[in-house]
């Protein structure tokens, strides 16, 4: 299914907000039109009447988020409109009734500025240099009413001591209200339902304006003409709470505001003038309303100082934080590999004089992790992940550098001879296997550990102490093993390799070729397979067989599969552009178990796709059916996150492992991919085809394509025809061949044949 922005899209958002625009604009004509005025107020009554309705209704079954702050939607729009409602039957009563209506007012006020507070909490706003910025220009708004609305409404003969409080009141919560919504618009401009809340505010303001100019000539209840302003808000106000983000959703985030954007520094600078001008035009001030002035006008420059200060002090503060997040593990706050491997080099090994303590590295892996990740859940293992960073913290010397690499596996690196290292082993090894209190219980584990000496480089002891740790493990966990000239002998090899192929991964020496996947009846390439190939400067093609294992291992598969990922979604755009093929061409491309550990592998295939300008359903991700055996609830949560991106899910080498149609059924596979070794024997061996013949049956059970791999004979082809598999992959048509071949080959073939559509679900 196809979850990309459909053609016109854009334009449908257009047209729907010039069409709530146009409906605002309808209901301030008709209130405008020539009515009397006991017409108009039953007019304002009944739509604000219908307004709190819907409001209600709507926050009721949406459940919009944040819940709390549009559930006071509909409470302060009922204030609001009980205060208009009750204002021409309270004037020129006697005593406290006449102020009735502003009871009303005031609380809807009250009620607004909370909700408005709630919101832009939410959003993650009311930082400070978004509230000095309001602040600022809030101050120069709230001189400007005191100077010309509030001021000339006491001078009016006869107003009583409550009169005169209320209308400074109302500015007061006027500035406040500007002060949130600029906040909420500046911190999550991309909110809808925000931009319709602030278009209805901005109407109430207007409104508020209207009756404060009347309120300069004495007249206190205004003509009905005067409530359009509140007509627009109240229409606006329920196409804000129809448009407010429903729970569950992501709050859309607007990019970050610069501090010092020139759109804000100039508003700041107009905010400074607007107030000095304000405190130098009246000539007839006292020396009371002159030091106010005075003073204002010094607030609102201390303000723009202490936002300077501010945004300083937070930008420093945040580069520190992403800094750190950059360098340390995300959940036990240990440096993480790249991190740990410069604090060595720079720290410990550049002190490393002649004649000096050595360096020694210590690979920690714990032993029965997987145990009580199975039995008590991932986040019962994220705790004991902790406690072991903890502990390793506490054991260690004081200078020592310690890193989490992957998963369960630690390395600590300490100054000094071996038999230091093997005294702080020791230490660990018994630390480690004290019981760790948990919510689920107390759980225990152990440790296997590889020790070895930094002597070439930090690369080569690194996987010296990790072959030393395996060699631990083998020889019952529990238990430490110092890497040693015997071992360099035996499996020395290994390390060579490992450090070659290292240097290719940075170096980018490794290709990215590709196979077609073809039509099994006539040949028609239907997509490619990007698949990775490693030319040894020395040795010449190296196997995946023997490559692909060691980036698994050492971790390097993540970074590795993000550059093929990358690398084939930008040719596939290029063959696009050169009309090689078409927008229904499908990539394949291999996921690693690796990188559905990684919680952001779904945001990392999203931004890739947008880079390149391809959409969701071009891509399918081969994942082998091993991963989803290992992996339970995350996994699920990943591959739901890659299918409402619209990419396909294939499980690759079915068949190879323990399959099981449960997770065909759990898990959101769209394709199933039939392992070689069944596609060989397909014409030989009776029990071959009647395996391809069962996954072909279940697939069209559970909705699902078939691809074949591995097929090399034009009579394998027939039978796979023949067993109704749709698509094929292998040297009968194409062998892997770098981008440009591949080019040449799909250019050729779509020549030769059309296209036919293909698409991973």
């Amino acid at each position: 299914m196809d979850l990309g922005p459909r053609p016109g899209a854009g334009a449908g958002r257009r047209h729907g907000w010039l069409g709530w625009v146009l409906v605002a604009a309808l209901a301030g004509a008709g209130y405008l039109a020539p009515l009397s005025d006991a017409a108009r107020s039953a007019l304002f009554g009944g739509l604000g009447a219908v307004v709190v309705a819907l409001c209600a209704v709507v926050v009721r079954r949406r459940r919009p988020t944040p819940p709390w702050s549009w559930s006071l939607v509909p409470a302060f729009t009922a204030l609001f409109l009980l205060g208009a409602v009750c204002r021409p039957w309270a004037d020129g009563r006697p005593g406290p009734t006449a102020f009735v209506p502003d009871v009303f007012s005031v609380a809807g006020y009250l009620v607004l500025v909370l909700a408005l507070g709630r919101m832009a909490r939410a959003s993650g706003g009311l930082r400070r240099e978004v509230v000095f910025d309001a602040l600022v220009a809030s101050l120069a708004g709230a001189g400007a009413a005191v100077q010309f609305l509030v001021l000339p409404v006491l001078e009016v003969p006869g107003r009583s001591l409550p009169s005169s409080v209320l209308a400074g009141v109302y500015p007061l919560l006027d500035v406040v209200i500007v002060v949130l919504v600029l906040d909420l618009l500046l911190t999550a401009p991309a909110v809808v339902g925000h931009r319709w809340l602030g278009a209805a505010v901005g109407c109430l303001l207007v409104g508020d304006l209207g009756y404060a100019v009347l309120g300069r000539q004495g007249i206190f209840v205004a003509p009905t003409r005067y409530d359009a302003p509140f007509v627009l808000a109240y229409v606006l106000l329920a196409v804000a709470v129809l448009h407010a983000p429903r729970r569950g959703e992501l709050t859309p985030r607007g990019p970050s505001v610069d501090a010092w954007s020139p759109a804000r520094l100039v508003a700041l600078c107009l905010s400074l003038v607007g107030g000095a001008y304000l405190a130098s035009t009246r000539t007839d001030q006292g020396l009371a309303e002159q030091v106010v002035a005075f003073a204002v006008l010094c607030l609102a420059i201390g303000l723009v100082l202490a936002r300077a200060v501010s945004a300083v002090n937070g930008h420093a503060a945040a580069k520190v934080v992403l800094e750190h997040r950059a360098t340390h593990d995300a959940l036990t706050d240990l440096l993480g590999r790249d991190e740990f491997t410069r604090r060595v080099e720079e720290d410990l090994t550049a002190s490393r004089g002649p004649g000096g303590p050595g360096v020694h590295l210590l690979f920690v892996d714990l032993d029965g992790f997987k145990r009580v990740n199975d039995t008590h859940g991932h986040g019962a293992g994220d705790e004991l992940l902790c406690e072991v960073a903890a502990r390793l913290r506490a054991l260690a010397p004081p200078h020592a550098v310690i890193g989490r690499l992957a998963g369960d596996e630690f390395v600590v690196a300490a100054t000094g001879g071996v038999d230091t290292a093997v005294g702080l082993a020791r230490d660990l090894l018994d630390g480690l296997r004290t019981p760790v209190p948990l919510p689920v219980g107390e759980v225990v584990v152990s440790a296997s550990l590889g020790i070895a000496e930094v002597t070439t480089s930090l690369a080569v002891a690194l996987r010296e102490a990790d072959a030393a740790m395996y060699r631990a493990k083998s020889r019952g966990r529990n238990q430490f093993v110092v890497w040693d000239a015997a071992m360099r002998e035996e499996i020395g090899d290994q390390v060579e390799f490992e450090l070659d192929l290292r240097s290719a991964v940075a170096e980018q020496a490794l290709e990215v070729h590709y196979q077609a996947v073809v039509a099994v009846a006539d040949g028609t390439p239907r997509g490619v397979e990007a698949l990775l190939r490693w030319i040894h400067p020395l040795h010449g093609p190296v196997s995946p067989v023997e490559f692909v294992p060691v980036l698994e291992e050492t971790g390097l598969v993540v970074d590795v599969g993000r550059w093929v990922l990358d690398t084939a979604l930008a040719d596939l755009s290029a063959w696009r552009r050169d009309g090689v093929v078409g927008d229904d061409f499908v990539l394949s491309v291999n996921v690693s178990p690796r990188q559905l550990l990684d919680p952001y592998f779904a945001e990392t295939v999203r931004e890739r796709l947008q880079a390149h300008g391809v959409e969701g359903r071009s891509l399918l991700l081969e994942i082998t059916e091993s991963s989803l055996l290992e992996h339970d609830e995350r996994t699920l949560r990943l591959l739901e996150s890659l299918r409402s991106l619209g990419a396909g899910l294939a499980v690759d080498d079915f068949g190879t492992g323990y399959s099981s149609l449960s997770y065909l059924r759990s898990f959101p596979v769209t394709r199933v991919k039939v392992d070689r070794s069944f596609v060989a024997g397909v014409n030989h061996h009776v029990g071959d085809e009647a395996v391809v013949r069962a996954v072909v049956a279940v697939s069209e059970a559970l909705a699902l394509a078939v691809t074949a791999e591995g097929v090399e004979t034009e009579d394998q082809r027939r039978t796979l025809q023949e067993l109704s598999v749709a698509h094929g992959q292998g040297w009968l048509w194409h062998r892997a061949q770098p981008a440009g071949e591949t080019a040449a080959y799909l250019r050729a073939g779509r020549a030769a044949l059309g296209r036919l559509p293909v698409r991973p679900d």
